[in-house]
């Protein structure tokens, strides 16, 4: 039986409320505010969805993990989840949550599995060393995701750049924002049934929060970070041949990958071939199975 939980963390202080089936901590001011859907037991493992994306992303996959105890995050101003307010480092505090969820909860062991900038927070957050993790798993993510395509990317933050990103946006009318959205998940899984549902995330989260989340994660460069996480790290890259971009090879791709995880001590890299963005969609069975599999190995 799953138990939908609303979380808001202070810096300091944690009044904790019960009301009705939720379960509210709450401050005057300072605050980060999540859904968490905690389900099953045994060993936690936290599940942090992409960009614009639910936790129900992780559906399946909670499904095929019953035998852990699973708690599956929504982030801030995505997919119907209030946005934090006046903020201006929204990844930042993503990360700062996530560990005060941890910490607050009194975790131990913890996997955390990431997708897309859910996999950069893993990085992030397992680059500081934190003593309650145990492994990481990161799907289709990279440290320095800019560089991917431009070797000469800047790191720092690009308010400019986030403004114009946001104006692209608010420029369109609701019909040409939800044609947009239903493009863009058409290019990151061939699962048609899944299409309008990644949709309908996109237009019920917060545009002030996708643009300057995904500004500040293009600025951020863990490449080099990386190097102090002392855990095992499962990299699963989806790959798709392209016509339109013919010198994205599968090997350029292993390349790019490799380069940037290279200072990873304890990396397993995995290839989901002809799979889009969403290798949980595309190549259900094949992602599990490597979880599985990385799960159940013992650290050294």
């Amino acid at each position: 039986m799953k138990n939908s939980i609303l979380y808001i963390y202070p810096i300091f202080l944690v009044l904790l409320l019960l009301l009705a089936s939720a379960s509210f901590a709450c401050a005057a001011e300072s605050k980060i505010e999540f859904k968490v859907e905690v389900s099953g037991s045994g060993k936690p493992i936290i599940l942090i969805p992409g960009l614009i994306s639910s936790g129900e992303v992780w559906n399946e996959t909670v499904a095929a993990l019953s035998d852990y105890q699973t708690h599956v995050f929504t982030m801030p101003g995505f997919a119907g989840v209030p946005a934090i307010m006046n903020e201006e480092r929204y990844l930042t505090a993503f990360k700062q949550g996530i560990v005060g969820y941890i910490e607050y909860n009194k975790l131990s062991d913890v996997t955390l599995i990431g997708h897309s900038m859910g996999g950069f927070l893993s990085l992030w957050i397992a680059a500081d060393s934190h003593p309650a993790i145990e492994k990481i798993i990161v799907v289709d993510a990279l440290p320095f995701l800019a560089a991917a395509w431009n070797p000469q990317a800047q790191t720092g933050f690009n308010e400019a750049s986030a403004q114009q990103y946001l104006n692209s946006f608010l420029e369109m009318d609701e019909e040409d924002e939800y044609a947009g959205r239903l493009m863009m998940a058409r290019t990151m899984t061939a699962d048609q049934a899944k299409w309008e549902m990644l949709a309908k995330w996109a237009l019920d989260s917060d545009l002030r929060t996708e643009a300057w989340v995904v500004t500040e994660m293009m600025g951020i460069d863990l490449q080099n970070e990386v190097g102090n996480i002392q855990v095992p790290v499962l990299v699963m890259g989806a790959y798709q041949e392209n016509p339109q971009f013919p010198a994205y090879t599968l090997e350029r791709m292993e390349q790019i990958y490799s380069g940037q995880y290279q200072q990873v001590s304890d990396l397993q890299l995995k290839i989901a071939e002809n799979s889009g963005h969403f290798i949980m969609y595309d190549k259900p069975e094949w992602m599990i199975e490597k979880m599985r599999t990385f799960l159940s190995k013992q650290n050294q």
